[in-house]
């Protein structure tokens, strides 16, 4: 399984997503099949940015009538090709060089999630961000009864069959979507591993998850609802 497709989901990258891509294609090489980058129509010109770099790999595509995270990874993973398939951000907070690690363990595992939570893993950014972060984590943790640690990872590589069994809510709200995709992976009875990695802050530009303490917890509230959610559902079937 040499084909691999990467799904970049941006909004206002214009900074980053040039290193982005030239990263992603130096560290797969032949792997790479495609990279699909999904914007939604950035007024920074982040699409303009892509077509400028002309990349042969790249497939843009530039949504003007709709907007999110969860609906642009649906779209990508839907549209993708390869028999392999990872997204992340563009934003290189998670360092494309991670994407190998997670690939070669495909060949025994159904899904390979990134994890900042196991030994020698770690989340870089400022103290507070990161200890929120650990907190909601141990909460999904307990609550569901996992043994995965990262539910707000966002970093993954599945194999593309994956998909005829469980599939990306397009309607989740920003990284709701990880938690609930996790879970019903876990159900499905899939093979899950963990692989650590170093979290880093964003080089450029304003995280749109943590631009404010407000904004961090208006989502953590979010993602505690869909935990409880979730854990409900599986006690009621």
């Amino acid at each position: 399984m040499n084909t691999v497709s990467v799904i970049l989901p941006s909004y206002n990258e214009s900074k980053s997503i040039t290193e982005a891509i030239d990263r992603i294609s130096n560290c797969l090489s032949d792997r790479l099949l495609e990279i699909i980058v999904i914007d939604d129509n950035s007024p920074d010109g982040t699409s303009q940015v892509v077509e400028q770099h002309q990349h042969p790999k790249i497939r843009l595509i530039t949504r003007e009538n709709e907007t999110g995270l969860a609906s642009a990874l649906e779209m990508g993973t839907r549209l993708a090709a390869g028999e392999l398939i990872t997204w992340l951000d563009c934003d290189l907070g998670i360092p494309p060089e991670n994407i190998p690690k997670l690939l070669d363990h495909l060949t025994e595992y159904d899904i390979a999630i990134g994890s900042r939570y196991l030994p020698t893993g770690k989340d870089l950014r400022p103290f507070w961000r990161s200890c929120l972060s650990y907190l909601l984590n141990w909460f999904s943790r307990v609550i569901l009864g996992s043994d995965v640690t990262d539910y707000s990872s966002g970093f993954i590589a599945i194999r593309k069959e994956v998909l005829a069994l469980v599939q990306i809510n397009p309607n989740a709200i920003f990284g709701e979507y990880f938690i609930e995709f996790v879970f019903h992976c876990q159900k499905a009875g899939l093979r899950i591993v963990e692989i650590p990695y170093l979290y880093h802050d964003r080089p450029f530009g304003v995280s749109k998850s943590s631009s404010s303490l407000l904004t961090v917890v208006r989502l953590g509230w979010v993602y505690v609802i869909k935990v409880i959610k979730l854990r409900l559902s599986n006690r009621l079937n």
